[in-house]
């Protein structure tokens, strides 16, 4: 009994350690302490400013195979807090909420020529995977709004935009994020499943802007389509 009421965080990592590595290699863990119950670690996801992440693990559904988790992460510009579940062949975050700062953002933001002031409200966030990938999706979260600054070819430029709303959820096994204002689509990102990110910016976007579209272009029309592979 003293061995699983006192059993240390750092023993059960070094177990899972590689297994978590190979599958997020992005991932950076500097260090474990307090025990598998109630414990914190200190994270990193790839340029993103670090975090202190504290869990409680409760026991009442490990006789299942499952760990039922709250979980807490803060740091740089970001508070956040979640529920999660963990089982054999899937694993579910549930009613992510808080806070990121752009400072946060920015910090990865900056080497694709963009940074913006402001702050992201996660207002409520459910997402749950399988071992293959994303099963199900929902979610919503608002920007205060603010300057855009972007590194164009020729010069600098910024433009302010009012607070805009985000809407996520899972359409055709991707990950879709509308970004909105008055309950139009200003700007839509989808995730596909080979880890390829697609941005699409409309017409209205430039409008809210202030900005000339291209072209007779109309505000639902994608102007502008950028796609990297993020995953």
């Amino acid at each position: 009994m003293f061995i699983v009421v006192f059993a240390p965080a750092s023993s059960a990592w070094t177990l899972v350690s590689e297994d978590v590595h190979n599958r997020i290699p992005d991932l950076r863990v500097f260090r474990i302490g307090g025990t598998i119950w109630n414990g914190e670690g200190e994270i990193q996801f790839r340029q993103f400013p670090p975090s202190t992440l504290n869990w409680r693990l409760s026991p009442a559904e490990l006789i299942k195979r499952t760990a039922n988790l709250h979980l807490t992460a803060t740091g740089q510009g970001h508070s956040l807090q979640a529920g999660a579940t963990i089982g054999p062949s899937y694993g579910a975050i549930q009613s992510l909420q808080g806070v990121i700062s752009s400072n946060y953002i920015n910090e990865v933001s900056e080497q694709f020529g963009f940074t913006f002031s402001g702050e992201i409200e996660i207002q409520e966030i459910n997402l749950s995977v399988d071992n293959q990938w994303i099963t199900s999706a929902n979610g919503t979260a608002k920007w205060s709004g603010g300057r855009i600054l972007l590194n164009t070819p020729m010069a600098p430029q910024t433009i302010e935009l009012p607070p805009l709303d985000g809407e996520l959820y899972l359409r055709n096994q991707q990950l879709v994020l509308d970004i909105t204002y008055q309950q139009l689509v200003v700007m839509q990102i989808v995730l596909k499943k080979g880890g390829w990110a697609e941005v699409a910016i409309k017409g209205r976007m430039f409008d809210i802007a202030n900005l000339t579209s291209p072209g007779d272009s109309g505000p639902d029309e994608t102007i502008l389509l950028l796609e990297e592979k993020i995953l």
